[in-house]
């Protein structure tokens, strides 16, 4: 590479996965994005970024050039104080307080003397005469970019992990790529796909581990047999299948270490990507398969393969990596390690059962919730954290843990959290979390409001109805049911095998079912960005409720979204417009709290709420007018006919939502207003909305109609009142600091209006706006 390399950025996030991006020496406006990729540990990283940067080069053998670096790059974390904006009285104001963002950034020196400085997560680029001016640089910057930004903006530039830059010279990948089809020796083979654990081991390059003393004896006692087994690993996501064969490297290493002449195994780590990675012609993966199977023939040593399904995969050409490996590994020829959760194995067992038979099963079972405190305390000390948690906290952690991520098991879910923990607060300081502290902790990694998870803060039915009905007006009842739900979840009384709440709201159009949905995740998830919405008119066909189950890169479906976030409210809106495939879906939902999707794989709900809105029992023909009421019992009655018995009987609650009154639309008139009064453009300039008792009545009698309820209101308020002010302010740049009167035609206000002030009223009739 003519003394030139390239440079890959790594992120560390807090599921310990890890982000590689390429680092561009220059940037363009039409460049494209630089490759990234994303796997569980850095020899993943670079073997995906391989074969992204292979299929660039076979379009332009130009296309790295922007990447090739000569200076020496490094990466240096600092902590930079910043004021944010906030809202006094409704207008902004610069914060008093400092807020400490933690930024990482790359340097490199120039052959001129100046300095490169690049930060990677935002794509800021400086030179600097002098590196001291690094921390004022990127404070100016950041400053400027948050500039009148809404203060959420700050979590954007939150901490994720660990941040670093290394060097990396695959080799090769300038030359012609079909060098790519070039003659590999089966012993090379194992060094490109691969990484030996035993020699990381001794390197002192492994994560810190906690296991079992008393299963690491069983297991070394297992690789000393000859025929050496091979082991798959079977257990729940979290209960540290991976970190038993780390540990096992380990333990092997020692032994070599104090009996060089200990017949011990080899533990060689790829995965199904590594090995196809950079394989662009047919029959190349196939080939480096069996030269995998060659290099290991009879040498006594493993090969972990990471996931079982993995290999059971179908590749492009439609046959699998496990048609090559497993036959070698049922006569013996190679020894295999690989895992696979509960599920998976069962339904091997259905459907690949030739596939389980080179293997010796062993179990990883998930430890108690009262031997997690000692295991905690054993991984901090091994990791040397500087957070230090009292007894009691440490319990209440568990107990968290336990009640709140039901989708993962111990210690993989405690463990994570230790790790995000480590990475709050400033480096080099040690810090002590009493019993109040941990909660707030987790509170801040789970995004669950402190309330509903600690007992040290009370949060009464009431109270929760009362934060509901803020949201959502005339809908008491509704707001009151719905608070129950929340406090059977913080009492800690709801059935742990399924969701959290079920919840059909019926009623009519535009009376606020959706909104309590939102109010509902905001109450529970501090943000209603964690509802996932699915409109059930676009599952009314045959087989559309098969995409609520798929999977893969790229794609939205409700079991992606759910296991990506476990922690999020589900609303199937307007149920009675799904095709029945669906209701057999939701039977698994509401009843077991969970869906299984296209690869097998269970998708936890039992975190979630569900939602559902309907609209049965809704006679057409209702009188016009404010407050026309309908019964529970006729909602109830429409349902139980529309809706199998099996489905009605997992419902928790059916909400019924009544008609709006004449007051409730008043209401929601000043909701939306103080909303329209508190958008940029007005605060901005100082100017204050004033819409008196005639303009506020006038709005609620046209922005309201019986078949519709108040969802009118919000484009009424945007034609008649938002649109003629725009229209005012982008005619005149110096209007500021002054009253916008809205006021309907003909009215006592109207006439009591100055000159000065009628310039500036939009003025309500029925004809239309006049300002």
């Amino acid at each position: 590479m003519n003394g030139k390399s390239l440079r890959v950025y790594f992120t560390t996030h807090q599921d310990g996965r890890l982000t590689g991006q390429l680092l561009p020496v220059w940037d363009s406006f039409f460049d494209a994005p630089p490759p990234s990729a994303y796997g569980t540990r850095e020899s993943e990283v670079y073997a995906l970024l391989e074969t992204r940067v292979r299929q660039l080069l076979l379009e332009d053998s130009s296309a790295l050039d922007r990447f090739l670096w000569e200076e020496t790059l490094e990466a240096r974390t600092l902590t930079v104080e910043i004021h944010p904006q906030t809202l006094h009285q409704k207008r902004p104001v610069i914060a008093k307080a400092l807020i400490p963002l933690r930024l990482t950034y790359v340097y490199g020196k120039l052959e001129s003397g100046a300095w490169r400085v690049r930060v990677p997560r935002f794509g800021w680029s400086f030179v600097l005469e002098d590196l001291s001016i690094a921390r004022e640089v990127l404070r100016s910057a950041l400053t400027t970019a948050l500039l009148g930004e809404n203060p959420k903006s700050l979590y954007d530039f939150r901490h994720e992990g660990e941040e670093y830059v290394q060097a990396w010279d695959p080799g090769g990948l300038r030359q012609d790529a079909r060098r790519d089809s070039r003659e590999e020796r089966p012993a090379e083979v194992l060094d490109q796909v691969g990484e030996e654990l035993t020699s990381r081991a001794l390197g002192g390059r492994q994560p810190p581990l906690v296991y079992d003393a008393g299963a690491m004896r069983e297991w070394l006692e297992l690789v000393r047999r000859q025929p050496l087994p091979s082991l798959l690993l079977v257990g729940g996501s979290g209960t540290g299948k991976t970190s038993h064969v780390l540990m096992l490297a380990r333990r092997i290493a020692e032994l070599r270490r104090e009996d060089k002449t200990a017949r011990l195994p080899d533990i060689w780590r790829t995965s199904a990507e590594r090995i196809v990675a950079g394989m662009v012609y047919l029959g190349m993966w196939q080939e480096r398969c069996l030269k995998l199977v060659d290099a290991l023939s009879f040498e006594d040593h493993y090969l972990f393969v990471d996931r079982l399904t993995s290999l059971l995969a179908p590749q492009p050409d439609g046959s699998s990596i496990g048609d090559l490996l497993l036959p070698a590994a049922m006569s013996g020829e190679i020894s295999l390690i690989a895992e696979c959760t509960e599920a998976e194995f069962e339904r091997c067992q259905r459907r690949f059962p030739e596939a389980l038979r080179p293997f010796r099963v062993l179990r990883i079972e998930s430890p108690v919730a009262s031997r997690m405190p000692e295991l905690m305390l054993r991984y901090q000390s091994v990791r040397r954290s500087r957070v230090s948690i009292h007894p009691v906290g440490m319990r209440q952690l568990v107990g968290h843990l336990e009640t709140f991520q039901r989708d993962s098991l111990f210690p993989g879910k405690a463990f994570r959290f230790l790790d995000w923990l480590d990475q709050q607060g400033e480096r080099g300081t040690t810090r002590t979390l009493y019993p109040r502290d941990a909660s707030e902790a987790y509170a801040r990694y789970t995004g669950l409001p402190l309330q509903l998870i600690s007992d040290e803060v009370p949060a009464e039915r009431t109270a929760l109805a009362s934060q509901l009905q803020k949201g959502v007006m005339g809908q008491e009842q509704a707001c009151e049911l719905a608070a129950g739900v929340l406090a059977r979840f913080k009492a800690g009384l709801n059935d742990p095998d399924k969701p959290v709440g079920t919840l059909l709201f019926a009623g009519p159009t535009g009376v606020g079912k959706t909104e309590l949905s939102k109010q509902l995740a905001r109450t529970l998830f501090g943000n209603e960005d964690r509802m996932i919405r699915l409109d059930m008119s676009e599952y009314m066909l045959p087989g559309s409720a098969q995409r609520l189950m798929e999977v893969g890169p790229g794609i939205s479906s409700l079991a992606e979204r759910v296991r990506r976030q476990p922690l999020s409210l589900v609303l199937f809106d307007e149920l009675e417009k799904a095709h029945a495939d669906v209701f057999d879906l939701l039977l698994g939902i509401l009843g077991e709290g969970r869906l299984t999707d296209h690869l097998g794989r269970l998708v936890d709900f039992r975190m979630t709420v569900v939602c559902m809105t309907s609209n049965l029992g809704v006679e057409q023909s209702e009188p016009a007018g404010f407050g026309a009421e309908r019964g529970a019992e006729d909602f109830l009655r429409a349902i139980r006919q529309a809706f199998r018995p099996e489905l009605f009987n997992r419902i928790d609650h059916v909400i019924p939502f009544r008609r709006l009154s004449e007051g409730d639309v008043l209401r929601i008139v000043d909701l939306e207003l103080e909303k329209a009064a508190s958008r940029a453009g007005l605060l901005r300039r100082g100017l204050r909305l004033v819409v008196d008792a005639d303009a506020r009545a006038w709005l609620a009698r046209h922005g309201h109609e019986p078949m519709l309820g108040a969802r009118p209101l919000k484009r009424l308020i945007e034609a008649r009142v938002m649109a003629p002010i725009a229209v005012r302010l982008a005619a005149d740049a110096r209007l500021e600091g002054v009253s916008l009167p809205v006021v309907v035609a003909g009215s006592e206000a109207e006439r009591r209006l100055g000159p000065e002030q009628r310039a500036l009223a939009t003025v309500l009739d029925h004809e239309g706006t006049r300002t």
